[in-house]
């Protein structure tokens, strides 16, 4: 997501034109409904619509694949105590430990929100550079400094880690190999305090030339961002389709 973010490509998803301010609240819109839907079907039909808008983005199936494996391992690590800890009908032992079949079902459940969340947010956010998120987010009513410091988050922790591993690789030349002992964690230690120095550093001198050209707490901004009629259609289309979706969780069968 933070290389979608510091792309510089225009803000549209191919031939799909929607707005950034309008595409943050769809990107809204479709993660709370799915967040609160607890139906199968409902989650498999926006896995379709979330599929759809990525292959009219410009993201591609390997990026899309890494960044989606990448996020995995951290759910996964968070819910795979849910099938041992969850009470219901028992579907298999593990040495003396019984899975349950809701706990399962409740951790799958999590893997896919979990998924389609994460796909919406890469592919609505696609193309849109940290200047143009702030914009948007105050043009929704977001509080200026929440915006700044979102925008100065995105931009620069990029930064940060091109200077660790710029450390890491300093490191390496100097005949460092990482084990399990206190020359590692110490090292790592070192490494970590160097690198939060330097960031204080960089923030210094940040701030400077930002005083130097006049900055007063928030970016000047002497363009207008026009909605055109058709790209309000494109957006209430989506968001209709999100809602009638989210609705289909009601219907019992």
């Amino acid at each position: 997501m933070i290389d979608s973010l510091l792309a510089t490509k225009t803000c549209r998803i191919n031939s799909i034109p929607i707005p950034p301010k309008l595409r943050l609240v769809l990107i809204a819109s479709l993660a709370l409904a799915t967040v609160l839907t607890t139906n199968w079907l409902t989650l498999g039909l926006f896995m379709v619509l979330v599929l759809y808008l990525w292959q009219q983005s410009n993201l591609t199936a390997k990026q899309t694949v890494n960044r989606l494996l990448a996020m995995d391992c951290l759910v996964v690590f968070t819910v795979i105590l849910l099938p041992f800890s969850v009470p219901g009908e028992s579907l298999f032992n593990i040495f003396s430990f019984s899975v349950s079949k809701s706990g399962t079902v409740m951790a799958l459940m999590i893997i896919l929100k979990a998924n389609i969340v994460m796909l919406t947010v890469m592919v609505l956010s696609d193309g849109i550079d940290p200047f143009t998120l702030g914009r948007a987010l105050v043009e929704l009513g977001v509080s200026r400094r929440f915006a700044l410091l979102l925008q100065f988050t995105v931009r620069y922790i990029g930064l940060l880690d091109l200077e660790f591993n710029r450390l890491r690789q300093s490191m390496k030349v100097r005949g460092f190999k990482g084990g399990n002992n206190m020359h590692t964690w110490r090292s790592y230690g070192y490494m970590f305090g160097i690198l939060l120095v330097r960031s204080f550093d960089r923030a210094e001198r940040v701030t400077q030339a930002m005083k130097c050209r006049g900055f007063r707490g928030h970016f000047f901004s002497h363009e207008r961002v026009q909605v055109s009629k058709r790209e309000y259609a494109h957006f209430l289309f989506y968001l209709s389709l999100t809602g009638l979706i989210f609705s289909s969780s009601f219907i019992t069968i």
